[in-house]
């Protein structure tokens, strides 16, 4: 949108705001045809009245997501199902995932399934760190389908459920010898015997980790444990 159509537009705007409802048509009509994503967020969230429907749709013909996700917070009225399916059908798991974070209606589960099916590992922790609500066997079953050693270590570390179990399976299977030794400093269960072995096998990746197990009290104990179950 050029400067001058986007100046025209915050003025509606602030119209809008001197003189309420008095001009409330004309100046609706006027800013959704300059579709102004700003301007149109702004008075859907001051104006005492404004038509929240037709807003949306303009919103989301602008492609615009911040303004979508602030809508969804601060205006009386909004359609959260058509917001998250805008971010669904566009691939935009950071705002699905803000999305879940703070607007009123949202849908959880139909959040979760996106983003699962999205394969966005670092949306599916932080959903499970901080959503207000999170299946977290749902959610584990898709953070482990992406393979993601940063983001399976970080659920290990910081998830209030978790499976370690199956969880360590898949982040050796990884061979991500950085985050195979930060889960032994973190997790609450962990195999140390297979993650050693995966250690030394990856002879040069695993170098700088291996000798890092020997400065780590967690480590150090389970190093111990191993070697005198060997003798």
């Amino acid at each position: 949108m050029s400067d001058t159509c986007k100046s025209a537009a915050l003025e509606i705007y602030k119209n809008g705001i001197e003189h309420g409802e008095a001009c409330c048509t004309d100046n609706i009509n006027e800013l959704l045809r300059l579709a102004d994503a700003e301007a149109i967020y702004l008075a859907g969230r001051h104006w005492n009245c404004f038509d929240f429907d037709r807003g949306l749709d303009r919103l989301i013909s602008a492609g615009d997501p911040e303004y979508i996700h602030k809508a969804g917070i601060f205006w009386k009225s909004f359609d959260f199902k058509r917001g998250m399916v805008f971010f669904i059908t566009t691939g935009n798991t950071e705002y699905l995932y803000r999305a879940g974070r703070f607007w009123t209606g949202y849908d959880y589960t139909m959040g979760l399934e996106a983003l699962g099916k999205l394969k966005s590992a670092r949306h599916i922790y932080y959903a499970g760190k901080e959503w207000k609500k999170f299946n977290f066997d749902r959610g584990f079953e898709f953070l482990m389908d992406t393979s993601d050693p940063e983001f399976i270590f970080y659920a290990g570390a910081h998830w209030k459920i978790f499976d370690y179990k199956t969880g360590t399976d898949r982040l050796l299977k990884t061979r991500a010898t950085e985050y195979i030794f930060k889960a032994g400093t973190m997790w609450r269960e962990f195999n140390y015997e297979k993650a050693l072995k995966v250690l030394e096998s990856e002879v040069t990746a695993g170098e700088t980790w291996r000798a890092r197990t020997f400065e780590n009290r967690k480590w150090k104990a389970e190093l111990k444990k191993i070697w005198e179950s060997r003798w």
